[in-house]
């Protein structure tokens, strides 16, 4: 599933906390989404946060990364894969920043409600492909300059360390991976696909607490991402796994055939 998910032209990717057993620290788990493609969801649980971790797990690869603005994606993307910037991201920062100077954090938000209203168009009238590109290029482009240069005048006179600030200074470091989404239909503005996949971890973390220890993470990494692909694919967890497993104990020479987009089309009153 990995080398599939590296043949992916984007990943979405994410990263969230969790608790170790023994010893008592926290890991984290990181969430990689390979594309229409190759429709599989991976995790990998660490025992850190580090840059050599999304590093190891994406070596070789050298497509396209949705991400945050997290400096230990940095190694990914100075490793030949390019970064699309999540606006939905920028956008909480404004938020933020209403608490400190709400009408300059009011504007930028206007500005972005309108790139996600562009967003919104494609989707009603249901554009694909090239259809979408001259879309987003002609209605969300000079929203984007208008925004850029708003930005570069604000950054002169906000103040760095107020929340209005920071906000401003976060998009204009990302501002070359925040326009790249209008090049491609495949890409998308955010990355709230991959939030909203992480975000059943922190259910998880209220039920099993804790992953046992570090010897436990390959195990999660592998459980997790056979439970979250077969969902992917509206498969029964409990099914496919099961048979899975029973099958593996024969040693097949070929395991395509249990990957869970193919195991989908062969298995079909499973799905629901």
């Amino acid at each position: 599933m990995i080398v599939r998910l590296k043949a992916s032209f984007a990943i979405h990717t994410d990263e969230s906390p969790v608790r170790l057993l023994q010893p008592r620290r926290t890991a984290y788990a990181w969430l990689y989404l390979g594309d229409a493609a190759n429709p599989y969801t991976l995790f990998d649980f660490t025992p850190g946060r580090g840059e050599e971790y999304p590093a190891a797990f994406l070596s070789g690869y050298a497509g396209f990364v949705h991400a945050d603005g997290y400096a230990g994606y940095n190694p990914i993307h100075g490793s030949g894969s390019r970064h699309l910037g999540c606006w939905a991201h920028v956008r909480r920062k404004f938020v933020e920043a209403r608490t400190n100077n709400a009408a300059k954090a009011s504007e930028a938000l206007a500005y972005i409600r309108t790139l996600y209203a562009v967003e919104q168009e494609i989707r009603d009238e249901k554009l694909t492909g090239d259809a979408v590109v001259s879309r987003r290029q002609t209605r969300a482009g000079p929203i984007l300059r208008k925004l850029g240069a708003w930005l570069d005048a604000e950054q002169r006179t906000a103040l760095p360390k107020s929340p209005f600030g920071q906000a401003v200074s976060y998009a204009l470091n990302l501002w070359p991976t925040l326009g790249r989404y209008l090049n491609d239909a495949r890409f998308t503005i955010d990355n709230n696909v991959a939030e909203r996949t992480v975000r059943p971890l922190a259910i998880g973390r209220k039920n099993w607490l804790f992953v046992g220890g570090d010897g436990g993470l390959t195990s999660a990494s592998v459980l997790m991402s056979l439970c979250a692909s077969a969902k992917r694919h509206t498969l029964d967890p409990w099914a496919y796994l099961t048979d899975v497993l029973t099958q593996l104990t024969a040693k097949p020479a070929d395991v395509t055939h249990l990957l869970p987009d193919a195991w989908a089309k062969q298995h079909l009153p499973a799905s629901h």
